[in-house]
């Protein structure tokens, strides 16, 4: 297990210790969320990062991959990891949650919209609220409106949009 899914896991025996003792393999599901969580936090810091910049020197780049990475933890854990004792069973909680979350069809009649009349196009802005709204990156939302037709972009990103919906449950978990 790596140092996220053992930070997870000391604060759900902390906080959710009953949840923890309902899990049926709790060791192979920190495992996974500390993966998950390491995924997300290379990927997060990466965009945070930037590219290198000209002039910069090795230690200003460093304290930028640093403050990056440590931005990036900060976001994915308050998304995946602090929760507090919630009433229903995880996977119940799932459950229920799946059932009344929003559609991703909605993201599609999004990029519809966004196709047929370019010029309603947000700002960059507003498009990294709705990114972090779905928990997922401005740049897949400007392929889903780049491609035609955006279902399509939907289907072939399958994964994508299913982790984004386990931050989005584990951020409303909280």
């Amino acid at each position: 297990m790596n140092k996220y899914g053992q930070m997870a896991l000391s604060h759900w025996q902390a906080t959710a210790l009953s949840r923890v003792a309902e899990l049926n393999d709790p060791a192979a599901f920190f495992e996974a969320m500390g993966l998950e969580m390491q995924a997300q936090v290379t990927n997060l810091a990466s965009m945070l990062a930037g590219s290198d910049r000209q002039g910069e020197t090795f230690l200003q780049k460093v304290a930028r991959l640093t403050a990056a990475r440590r931005q990036a933890e900060e976001v994915v854990m308050s998304q995946l990891a602090w929760i507090t004792d919630p009433s229903l069973p995880l996977d119940q909680a799932r459950e229920e949650w799946e059932q009344t979350r929003p559609s991703d069809e909605n993201l599609i009649l999004w990029a519809e919209r966004m196709q047929d009349c370019p010029d309603s196009m947000p700002s960059s802005v507003e498009l990294e609220e709705l990114a972090k709204k779905w928990a997922l990156s401005v740049e897949f939302l400007l392929e889903l409106v780049a491609t035609e037709p955006p279902r399509e972009y939907m289907r072939a990103n399958q994964a994508a949009l299913a982790e984004a919906a386990t931050i989005r449950f584990f951020r409303e978990l909280r």
